[in-house]
């Protein structure tokens, strides 16, 4: 693939390296000029391969028990307490257990309706454990949600498919932002490329994430929509 091919498939990480190859390009610095305003140059790079983390068919993972947890302490005092501690590793502990303390309090802020200190946490989570395509594909997702940029969503999500390809949830968020892509350019390739990201979604889909697929049915059916419209 070439730089314009990655960039209408969302993977502007591979298109930004591709721009820089040949920076003398017109074309490219056309291309550079927006990946820089992004600070391509200052994400985050995968230090070491991890085990992934699998999604539960009820939609949640393995590092949303400890959120639960919190949330079910009745007692202020101890729930403050637990916040505090999770405060305290976020400055101290090792940078594993900083991603982890910084993932669960991006998920405490979405809960509590605080939408920029949940990113904020999220992208601290990545910065700290930068091999854990849980943390991309959360921080893609969430800002995707609260309509940031796709220059800003698209790198995490990309990411995410890069660390944990057999992940269906981060090719439908590609999707749904690709989708958003075409809605305000105009572009097909945009469109066509959130169709083969759905259907990547589609086959890697256990039968038993019965809510996702739902959730991967439904973008379907609005890309057939716009496809033969």
């Amino acid at each position: 693939m070439n730089m314009e091919q990655y960039f209408y498939d969302g993977q502007f990480l591979k298109s930004y390296q591709m721009a820089q190859q040949d920076s003398t390009d017109e074309n490219k610095k056309s291309y550079l000029a927006i990946f820089e305003k992004y600070e391509y140059a200052k994400f985050p790079q995968p230090t070491a391969q991890l085990e992934q983390s699998v999604e539960r068919a009820d939609e949640r993972y393995e590092e949303l028990d400890e959120v639960e947890q919190i949330r079910t302490i009745q007692d202020e005092a101890q729930f403050a307490q637990a916040i505090k501690a999770l405060e305290n590793d976020a400055r101290t502990a090792d940078d594993m257990r900083k991603a982890e303390s910084f993932f669960v309090q991006a998920q405490l802020f979405l809960m509590a309706h605080h939408y920029d200190e949940s990113i904020h946490c999220f992208m601290q989570a990545v910065k700290h454990n930068p091999n854990k395509a849980l943390y991309y594909g959360f921080a893609g997702q969430t800002m995707n949600r609260f309509n940031w940029s796709p220059f800003d969503t698209l790198p995490y999500i990309e990411r995410a498919i890069e660390l944990d390809p057999q992940n269906a949830r981060w090719y439908w968020n590609k999707a749904l932002v690709l989708t958003q892509l075409y809605k305000d350019l105009q572009a097909e390739p945009f469109l066509e490329n959130a169709l083969i990201a759905i259907e990547k979604a589609i086959e890697v889909c256990r039968e038993d994430q019965t809510s996702l697929r739902n959730g991967i049915d439904s973008t379907l059916e609005n890309l057939k929509e716009y496809l033969f419209n």
